[in-house]
């Protein structure tokens, strides 16, 4: 009885450690996209906040337009995806405290994901590269590989 009681304690530690929470979650291989709003949108050009990041997490707007980062003109009145990735390669689960928003512009909503994988591959000292999976719900979700520039 002892034994299995400390299989369980052990396999629960197991489960509990590590710096990522990814893993299970099938990422395609694909440019990110899916659906905002309801929405068809693909994934173009991603930047960082400046303001918002830090040296251990970045602060990630997405669009699916193409423009050049860190310029500080991205699209207005378009939907986006406002992320927060860790700045360091790794898969991620995504959680309360790590969410990932998708931001709808004809209703100015704000849909926080709670759940799916964000896997980044690399960081370098310009770019963060990687992919995820993750929803709000069927007309809020996206799929797929991103790589944002790091704004300055």
């Amino acid at each position: 009885m002892q034994v299995r009681f400390l299989f369980l304690g052990l396999a629960a530690l197991a489960v509990g450690c590590g710096s990522s929470g990814g893993g299970s979650t099938v990422i395609s291989s694909q440019p990110l996209a899916g659906k905002i709003g309801g929405q068809a949108w693909t994934f173009m050009t991603g930047e960082t906040d400046s303001y918002l990041s830090t040296a251990s997490e970045a602060w990630v707007a997405g669009y699916a337009e193409t423009f050049t980062a860190c310029t500080g003109f991205p699209p207005t009145g378009t939907n986006q995806l406002l992320m927060r990735f860790p700045m360091a390669v790794g898969s991620y689960a995504v959680t309360l405290s790590r969410s990932q928003t998708f931001y709808i512009a004809a209703t100015n909503d704000n849909l926080v994901a709670t759940s799916g994988e964000i896997d980044i591959t690399e960081v370098t000292a310009t770019t963060i590269s990687g992919g995820a999976n993750f929803a709000f719900n069927a007309d809020n979700s996206v799929d797929g590989q991103f790589q944002v520039t790091i704004c300055p």
